[in-house]
């Protein structure tokens, strides 16, 4: 879940804004909500968050208090004698305001994702050496620009992307095949990044001297260490929509 103001405003909730560790409390169960499609017992939250099961029971109540959760009792699996389980999951304050996070970010994505793609056009119908050089510097010059993490891991994907096309067509066949074989977006991104290494590594394109080369490596290996950092810190959704993007920008330069 990215950063957002995180103020919640509905009639007849109190307005409330989240302090970062109820911000930490409600990512992990959104995440696990997304992942699994279940709800959660206040005991695994406390496992997960490093804290007292009341601790996180009281954090947990308090956010439902507030409209951003919901709880409800079940029983134990097999039907067996004992106390039904409270578990909670996301409730209609949270669902409203992803909502309307999303829309916001929905616009930003494809905002920036038109930008990226722009700078792959001219590659469409073939491209040289000088080309994919003037691209790489492009490309490099926006990943300042980039805001939040799912945009950096969007411009390196570009990046890799770019520098990929300065190899023959036959590479950037194998990676379009090796990462249409995986379905889960974390595995393909994964798979992507760890190809993308193993062709940099033997063989960096150039007719430098072997330290210009080194550096050059060493420089691939330190953005491919940034995009695990990046992809580290967003969550489903996030990794579907750069799974999206990497897709898409495979075809578009194979066209």
């Amino acid at each position: 879940m990215s950063e957002v103001s995180w103020v919640f405003w509905d009639e007849g909730v109190t307005s409330l804004r989240l302090t970062p560790r109820q911000r930490e409390f409600l990512n992990r169960i959104c995440d696990h909500f997304l992942k699994n499609k279940e709800p959660v017992h206040y005991t695994t939250v406390a496992k997960w968050m490093g804290v007292s099961k009341w601790t996180a029971y009281d954090m947990l109540k308090r956010l439902e208090r507030n409209g951003y959760l919901s709880s409800r009792y079940s029983v134990n699996e097999k039907g067996l004698p004992g106390r039904s389980l409270l578990l909670f999951e996301p409730g209609a304050g949270l669902k409203k305001l992803l909502e309307q996070e999303d829309a916001s970010l929905r616009r930003e994505w494809q905002a920036w994702k038109g930008m990226l793609f722009q700078r792959f056009e001219r590659l469409r119908s073939g491209s040289n050496g000088g080309e994919c050089g003037s691209l790489i510097e492009e490309l490099l010059a926006m990943l300042p620009e980039a805001k939040g993490p799912t945009a950096s891991c969007a411009c390196l994907i570009a990046l890799f992307v770019a520098y990929l096309k300065t190899f023959n067509e036959q590479r950037m066949k194998m990676v379009r095949q090796m990462v249409a074989m995986i379905s889960g977006p974390e595995q393909r991104l994964s798979l992507f990044s760890g190809t993308v290494a193993g062709i940099f590594s033997r063989e960096m394109p150039g007719s430098g001297d072997g330290d210009a080369i080194a550096t050059k490596e060493g420089f691939l290996a330190g953005m491919i260490d940034k995009f695990h950092q990046y992809l580290a810190g967003i969550d489903l959704k996030q990794h579907r929509l750069l799974a999206g993007f990497l897709d898409d920008l495979l075809q578009a330069v194979s066209c």
